[in-house]
């Protein structure tokens, strides 16, 4: 039989096996992205989770506002830290990690370290079964591309959603904004404007001129006519003056968790492969489309729901830049 989630003894807590997500990856969309799939392990096979490099963005969401190492199943009698403590506790992390990656050798020491990379995705179920017969506590996890299963979603994805839910706080500014907008439109499209970084990124792979995603904003409009369809434009460049051509546009937010919100209520998304509306489009259950190809033709069947959340990117990229 499992342990409740919500009642840990001291006992056991001591013999529970601990993950520990050690490091920084990326900004906001990759850390929840992260974060989520170790939620799912952590739900699937009973362990704890401890999550010192989700620290800034600890105070944006409901499970992790008030927990010292984004604790899950979260200590009810915890208080928030401050980021101070926050970072030093990453550090003290940090430090830890280095000094277990020589003592994981040894496998009688109880610790182990596993490591992914842009070319290297690993399944967090294999990870399981290969650790599944060794004595292990504590299990340090650097890198993004750990996967969990699309089941363990279909079972723990609520509990997921509930835990990385943001404060009420943020989401009423979010809504209201969505809600305005909804009230002119029947369609409402979140577009992931995404420049700044994607020059470079992949070596520029999903790096897309304002022209390219108005070409794409013109083809859902005519997808969905004779339904009128409004879109919100969640960018890190300026794009009034270039985008609008007869369009219903809106500024997002503008904030990083305000736009993560607002994606996540729109209707439908589109965007280049992005962990960021990943996230969105997986947290609201809203369909997406992630631009990788924009010469091919959209379809209402081009917009999908995700069975869980990625940013669409595959080991292969990872020799582009």
């Amino acid at each position: 039989m499992k342990c409740s989630h919500s009642e840990h003894s001291t006992s056991t807590q001591l013999l529970q096996k601990t993950i520990i997500i050690s490091k920084k990856t990326g900004r906001l969309g990759n850390r929840l992205q992260l974060y989520a799939h170790w939620l799912a392990f952590a739900l699937e096979k009973d362990v704890r989770l401890l999550n010192p490099a989700f620290a800034e963005y600890s105070l944006f969401f409901q499970g992790t506002a008030d927990q010292r190492w984004g604790k899950f199943p979260k200590d009810p009698e915890a208080v928030s830290p401050s980021e101070a403590s926050r970072d030093w506790i990453y550090w003290s992390n940090r430090a830890a990690y280095k000094l277990a990656k020589p003592l994981a050798i040894s496998k009688n020491a109880g610790l182990r370290v596993a490591r992914a990379q842009s070319s290297k995705f690993i399944q967090t179920d294999s990870l399981w079964n290969e650790f599944i017969q060794e004595s292990w506590n504590i299990l340090f996890t650097q890198g993004l591309h750990f996967y969990s299963p699309g089941e363990w979603f279909v079972r723990h994805g609520d509990t997921i959603r509930s835990f990385l839910a943001p404060l009420n706080g943020y989401q009423e500014k979010a809504t209201q904004l969505v809600t305005q907008i909804k009230s002119r439109a029947d369609v409402l499209v979140g577009v992931h404007l995404r420049q700044t970084d994607y020059q470079e990124f992949v070596g520029g792979r999903f790096f897309y001129s304002l022209n390219q995603y108005l070409m794409k904003m013109l083809e859902i409009r005519e997808l969905y006519h004779p339904r009128s369809c409004a879109f919100l434009i969640c960018s890190d460049v300026s794009w009034e003056g270039s985008l609008e051509q007869d369009l219903q546009c809106f500024s997002g937010p503008g904030t990083v968790i305000g736009d993560l919100i607002a994606l996540s209520k729109c209707d439908l998304i589109l965007g280049p492969p992005s962990t960021f509306s990943g996230w969105a489009a997986w947290y609201g259950k809203v369909p997406i489309h992630f631009l990788e190809n924009p010469t091919i033709s959209l379809a209402l069947d081009s917009f999908q729901i995700l069975p869980y959340p990625h940013g669409a990117f595959r080991e292969e990229y990872a020799s582009l830049g």
